[in-house]
């Protein structure tokens, strides 16, 4: 399985379990806290499987441009969540700071491993 749909069910399993046995009331408040993270995690890592099969020269280049992009996304996403679907503000941030850092992670050791993968296939040609 991809990593990109591994991360959509990890998150959507988790978020399922969380909201059915701790905080079944918070679940809009939580489901819009994870999916900010997961859109940009899996869209980061299409971007970067994309880009190393591609073009790896430019990779440094996609990921500056991803993380501006990024920045600008989720300042207006929170804005637009918490300011005007009045979402409940601790179990969103709860849930939102808790998907980004895991995802964050988790991007990370996919991309040391690539990195890897690509290095040492670079250095044998």
């Amino acid at each position: 399985m991809k990593l990109s749909a591994m991360l959509v069910v990890g998150c959507v399993a988790t978020w399922g379990l969380f909201t059915a046995f701790l905080m079944p009331d918070a679940a809009n408040a939580t489901f819009l806290g994870m999916l900010a993270p997961l859109v940009a995690g899996v869209g980061t890592v299409l971007v970067v499987e994309q880009t190393a099969r591609t073009d790896i020269e430019r990779l440094t280049t996609r990921l500056a441009v991803a993380f501006f992009a990024k920045v600008l996304f989720y300042g207006g996403y929170v804005g637009v969540v918490v300011g005007l679907l009045e979402v409940e503000p601790i179990p969103f941030v709860a849930s939102f700071t808790a998907y980004f850092v895991v995802l964050q992670f988790t991007e990370a050791l996919c991309f040391k491993t690539l990195f890897t993968r690509t290095g040492h296939s670079a250095a044998t040609h």
